[in-house]
C-alpha cells in the first residue's frame, strides 16, 4: 500500500541495561531479531488449525448494497480442539459445515464482535481431532462505501451515472467479504469465482478460466492463486476500457473507466520499464502468468498491491499529457514502482506479523526511488528524497514517535503503523545501510532472501541474515540499533589539526525537538568527506575520535552524500566555513546541510538567524541540484509563515520571502522554455504557489490572467506544468466570480486528479465566507466519499480557517468518519488533526488530545500524539524566534 501517510513508542530498560548504555555498550539481547518460527509468532488466531485452500464464490451486483458468498477452507487441525475460530466481521452466517471424507457436522457459529472473529463448535459437541478438513459457509454481507471491504464506487461518465466495485482488504478487512484467516502468517490458495450481472467485466488476481452464463448473471471463474495471505485477495467488478501490452512476454492490462484508456499510457510505460529491472535485481521473475492494474475512478485512497491485480486511485495511476502536470507524472511512475515492488517485498515473501510491515513499505519505498532514479535521472531523485524525509525526522525528534519494529500492533490501531516512520524512515535507514554494506553485497543478500523465504512469511531477523552472509559485517546487530528504537541521532562534530593530522570528534546524543529525550546509541554509519576524499567511520559509542590523513583547507563534511538518517551540527566555526563555501559544496551535501540546519533552528540549537543567513546564499548556488534546494528552502519559509502565522513579524516575513525567491520566477519567467528539464518546470510552479501565498501582487496578477485558460477543458494553450499552481494562486484571493467559477469546475470535473488540483485552489483562500462555502462541500452527496472526508482538513491546512474546520468536523462526526472510514490515508483517525495541523496554540493541541479520545477513541490516540507535538513545537519556536527575527526580517534585502 502507498500514500505517503503512531504512537510514543519507547524501549523499556532495567537499570543494568541503562548503565550499559551510558557506558555505550549495548547488550546483543536489546537488538535480538529472531528469524521466523511459527511457534514463537505471536498471532490473534490459534495456529492450532492452519489453512491450505479457500474456494470462494461471491455473488455481487454493482446496483446491491448487500453481497453474499459461499466459502469452503481446507485446513489442518494440528491437535485436537473444541472449536475452530477465525475472522469475520460485518458478515450474516447462513450456514456451516465440517467436512471429513464422508462425514458432515454442523457447526454453531457464535460472533465474537470486540474480536471480529466466529467460533465454529460442532452441534454434537465432540471436538475436532486432529486431522484435515473442509469447512463449508454460507454467509450475506454489505457493500461498503468509504474505500475498504468490498466497496463501491460511483461516478459519472459523460455525465451520466456509474458504478464500480472494487476491494481494498488490507489490513483486517478481508473478513468484511468472507470468514477466514485474516493475519498474514496464514497463507492459503484462493480459488475465486465471482457471479454478477451480464455486461459487467470482473477481475481477480489470476487469469480468468471460465464465464459461464447463469440467467441475467455470468459465473466467472479465475485460476487458483499461489499461497498468499487473505488481505491480498482482489476484486473489480464494472464497465472498463482496457489498454494491453506485454513486458518480457507477461501479458500487461491497465482498466479504467471508459474514455481514461489513454490516459494509461505512461503507467503501461513505467510498469514495462520496472518489471524487468525488478526481476534483475532480485534474481527472480514476476511470479505470476498476468499482471493487471485498474484505475478506481472514485472512493478508494492510494494504491493495493494486490498479486496480479494492483488498484490505484485514479490520480495515482492515471497521466493526461493535456492537463496533468510534470509532478504528476513523477508521481504515477513512483507509486507504479512502489506497488510492483509489492509483488516480491510483501506478496512472494509476506511479513509474519504487522509489526513487521516496514518489510513490505520500507522496502517498496527504497525500490521505487532507485527505480525513478534509475529510468529518470533528469528527476534528481536522491536529491529530493530529503525533502520529503524533512518532515517525518522532525516528528522522530519528539516523543509521539515510535521505531521502526515497535512491537506487537493491535488490530484496531494497525493502519496507524503505516506512516512515514514506517515508510520514510524505514526506506532512509535502508539507503544508508546499503550505502555502508555496498550495493553489490546489498543486492546479493536481497536475493538470497528472495529466494530462500520466497511463498513464505519473514521477519527481519530472516532479512539480516542473508544480508550478513559473506559480508564480514555486523549487519543485524547495526539495523537492529536503527529498527528497534525510536528516535534519531544528533551526530556533534568537532574537529582539530594536530601534527598534520586532523583529528575528528563525533558525540551522539539523541536529536530532540522539545524537551531532552532518552535513547541511544545508535550504531551509526557516518560517511565523512573532505574535497572528493570520501570514508565511512561507525560510530557505535556515544563518543569517537578518529584521525584523518592532512590538514586540508576545504571544510569536513559529515554525512557526505545526504543518505545518512541523523541531524549533523557543526561547531560555530566549522558552520561558518560550510556557510561560506556553500555554493561550491556537491549538490547532496548542500541539501544535507540546509536540512539539518533547519532542523537544529526549529529545535532551538541554533538560532534561525543563521539558517537564514544560509538561506540568503541560495542565489550565489548554480549547477546541478538548484532546482532542488530552492524547493527544500521553499518548503521551510513556509513552515516558518506557517508557525508566525499572525505575528508581528509574518509581514516582514513574507516581504523577505518575497524579496528571496520572486527574482527566481522573474528569471525563469512563466512560459517553459523548448526542451526544459522538468526540474526547472517544477520549481516554477513551486514558486508560483508560494510567491501568492506571501502576497506577491504581481504574481497573483499575473495567475488571474491565465486562470481561464487553466480552466478550459483542453488546458487553453497553458503549459501543464503551471496550471496548479496557477488555479492555487488566484485562489489566495480570488473574487466571488473567481471562486464561483473554481467551484463550479470542481462539482463539475469526473476526473479525480482535477477535483485534488481545485481543492488546493478553492482551500488556498483568505475569505471566510468562501472557506465555509468550500466546507459544506463535504456535505454534498454528488462528491466521492474520499474527497470528501478530505475537504476539512484541507481547509484546516490554512491557519486562517483552521479553527472553523475543526468546529466543522467536531459537528459532522458522525458524517465525516463514516465517509472517511479506518484506512491510514485519510482515515477518521485523521479527521481532528488534519483541522488542526496548522495551529499553534498549546490550547489547541489539550483540545486535539481529548477530542480525538473522545470521538476516535484510543486507536487514533497516537495521530493526535503526534499533531499535538507539532503544533507544541511550532509554539515554542514562535515563543523563542519572533523577537531575534524581527530585526533581520525588517532589514532583508
Amino acid at each position: 500500500m502507498t500514500a505517503p501517510l503512531s504512537g510514543p513508542a519507547r524501549l523499556r530498560r532495567g537499570a543494568c541495561t541503562l548503565a550499559l548504555t551510558l557506558l555505550g555498550v549495548l547488550p546483543s539481547a536489546l537488538w535480538a531479531q529472531p528469524r521466523f518460527d511459527l511457534h514463537s509468532t505471536q498471532t490473534r488466531l490459534p495456529t492450532t488449525v492452519l489453512p491450505s485452500r479457500v474456494q470462494l464464490v461471491l455473488d455481487v451486483d454493482p446496483d446491491r448494497d448487500t453481497f453474499s458468498g459461499e466459502v469452503t477452507i481446507h485446513l489442518r487441525a494440528r491437535q485436537a480442539v473444541p472449536a475452530i475460530v477465525l475472522h469475520a466481521q460485518g458478515l450474516q452466517s447462513d450456514s456451516a459445515q465440517l467436512q471429513q471424507g464422508r462425514t458432515t457436522r454442523r457447526l454453531k457459529v457464535q460472533p465474537e464482535e470486540s474480536t471480529a472473529t466466529w467460533r465454529l463448535t460442532p452441534q454434537d459437541g465432540r471436538p475436532i481431532a486432529t486431522g484435515v478438513y473442509r469447512l463449508h459457509l454460507r454467509y450475506r454481507g454489505e457493500v461498503q462505501r468509504s474505500g475498504e471491504g468490498l466497496f463501491r464506487a460511483d461516478f459519472r461518465v459523460q455525465g451520466r451515472p456509474a458504478r464500480t466495485l472494487a476491494t481494498q482488504l488490507q489490513a483486517v478487512h478481508a473478513r468484511s467479504v468472507l470468514p477466514v484467516f485474516d493475519e498474514p502468517v496464514f497463507r492459503a490458495v484462493f480459488d475465486i469465482a465471482v457471479r454478477a450481472p451480464a455486461g459487467y467485466q470482473v477481475l481477480s488476481n489470476m487469469p480468468l478460466l471460465s464465464a459461464q452464463p447463469e440467467g441475467a448473471a455470468v459465473l466467472h471463474r479465475f485460476a487458483p492463486t499461489p499461497a498468499m495471505p487473505s488481505y491480498l485477495l482482489a476484486v473489480a467488478v464494472g464497465q472498463y476500457d482496457v489498454l494491453e501490452d506485454r513486458a518480457h512476454g507477461l501479458p500487461l492490462r491497465i482498466f479504467t473507466a471508459p474514455g481514461k484508456r489513454e490516459q494509461a499510457r505512461f503507467a503501461m510505460q513505467a510498469t514495462q520499464q520496472v518489471l524487468p529491472f525488478y526481476a534483475s535485481y532480485f534474481g527472480r521473475p514476476f511470479m505470476l502468468p498476468k499482471l493487471d492494474q485498474v484505475a478506481v475512478p472514485a472512493g478508494r485512497q492510494g494504491a493495493m498491491e494486490d498479486w496480479g491485480l494492483i488498484s490505484y486511485t485514479e490520480g495515482a495511476l492515471l497521466f493526461d499529457p493535456a492537463r496533468s502536470s510534470p509532478r504528476t507524472q513523477r508521481r504515477v511512475f513512483s507509486i507504479v514502482a512502489h506497488e510492483i515492488a509489492h509483488q516480491w517485498f510483501g506478496n512472494l515473501v509476506s511479513v509474519a506479523g504487522w509489526d513487521e510491515i516496514w518489510l513490505n513499505e520500507a522496502f517498496a519505498t527504497w525500490m521505487a526511488n532507485k527505480a525513478s532514479a534509475h529510468f529518470h535521472p533528469e528527476w534528481q531523485t536522491v536529491l529530493r528524497e530529503r525533502l520529503g524525509l524533512q518532515r517525518t525526522m522532525a516528528r522522530d525528534a519528539t516523543s509521539a514517535t515510535r521505531a521502526i519494529r515497535s512491537g506487537p500492533v493491535s488490530e484496531s490501531s494497525v493502519f496507524e503503523v503505516f506512516d512515514g516512520i514506517t515508510y520514510d524512515k524505514g526506506g532512509a535507514v535502508l539507503s544508508m545501510l546499503e550505502q555502508w554494506i555496498g550495493p553489490q553485497a546489498f543486492q546479493r543478500g536481497m536475493a538470497s532472501y528472495m529466494a530462500e523465504r520466497a511463498y513464505k512469511p519473514a521477519t527481519a531477523g530472516d532479512l539480516w541474515f542473508h544480508m550478513g552472509r559473506g559480508t564480514g559485517l555486523p549487519v543485524a546487530e547495526v539495523a537492529a540499533s536503527w529498527t528497534n528504537q525510536p528516535g534519531l541521532p544528533l551526530i556533534s562534530v568537532t574537529t582539530t589539526c594536530e601534527a598534520g593530522t586532523t583529528v575528528l570528534n563525533l558525540r551522539q546524543s539523541r536529536h530532540a525537538q522539545g524537551e531532552p529525550l532518552e535513547g541511544g546509541p545508535w550504531q551509526v554509519p557516518v560517511r565523512v568527506a573532505r574535497g572528493t576524499d570520501e570514508r565511512s567511520l561507525m560510530l557505535k559509542t556515544a563518543s569517537g575520535r578518529f584521525e584523518l590523513p592532512g590538514c586540508p583547507e576545504e571544510p569536513l563534511r559529515a554525512n557526505a552524500g545526504g543518505l545518512g538518517y541523523y541531524v549533523v551540527a557543526y561547531d560555530a566555526a566549522h558552520r561558518a566555513r560550510l556557510a561560506a563555501a556553500f555554493a561550491t559544496l556537491p549538490p547532496a551535501d548542500r541539501v544535507a546541510l540546509l536540512s539539518d540546519s533547519f532542523a537544529l533552528a526549529s529545535s532551538g540549537l541554533q538560532p534561525m538567524v543563521d539558517h537564514l543567513r544560509l538561506l540568503a546564499a541560495l542565489p550565489e548556488v548554480q549547477g546541478s541540484g538548484r532546482a532542488v534546494l530552492i524547493s527544500l528552502a521553499l518548503a521551510q519559509w513556509m513552515a516558518l509563515d506557517t508557525a508566525l502565522h499572525g505575528s508581528a513579524v509574518q509581514a516582514p516575513l513574507r516581504a523577505a520571502g518575497r524579496a528571496l525567491f520572486g527574482p527566481e520566477l522573474a528569471h525563469l519567467g512563466w512560459q517553459p522554455a523548448a526542451g526544459e528539464d522538468t526540474e526547472i518546470s517544477g520549481l516554477r510552479a513551486s514558486l508560483i504557489r508560494v510567491l501568492a501565498s506571501l502576497d506577491d501582487e504581481a504574481v497573483i496578477t499575473q495567475a488571474r490572467q491565465r486562470l481561464a485558460a487553466a480552466l478550459a477543458p483542453q488546458g487553453g494553450g497553458l503549459a501543464t506544468s503551471i496550471r496548479g499552481a496557477v488555479i492555487a494562486a488566484v485562489g489566495v484571493q480570488a473574487s466571488a466570480a473567481e471562486f464561483e467559477a473554481l467551484l463550479a469546475a470542481f462539482e463539475a470535473t469526473e476526473s479525480q486528479e482535477e477535483r485534488w488540483v481545485l481543492l488546493a485552489g478553492l482551500s488556498a483562500g483568505r475569505d471566510v465566507q468562501q472557506a465555509r462555502r468550500l466546507l459544506e462541500q463535504a456535505l454534498n452527496p454528488r462528491l466521492p466519499p474520499d474527497i470528501r472526508s478530505a475537504i476539512p482538513g484541507t481547509v484546516g491546512g490554512n491557519p486562517l480557517h483552521s479553527s472553523m474546520s475543526y468546529d466543522f468536523v467536531v459537528q459532522h462526526w458522525d458524517t465525516l468518519q463514516g465517509l472517511a472510514g479506518s484506512g491510514p490515508f485519510g482515515g477518521r483517525n485523521w479527521l481532528l488533526p488534519d483541522a488542526a495541523a496548522s495551529a499553534h496554540d498549546p490550547a489547541v493541541a489539550a483540545r486535539l488530545l481529548q477530542d480525538q479520545a473522545r470521538l476516535a477513541g484510543a486507536a487514533g490516540a497516537s495521530t493526535a500524539a503526534r499533531v499535538a507535538q507539532v503544533i507544541q513545537q511550532r509554539h515554542r519556536l514562535r515563543e523563542r524566534e519572533a523577537g531575534p527575527l524581527a530585526p533581520v526580517l525588517a532589514g532583508w534585502r
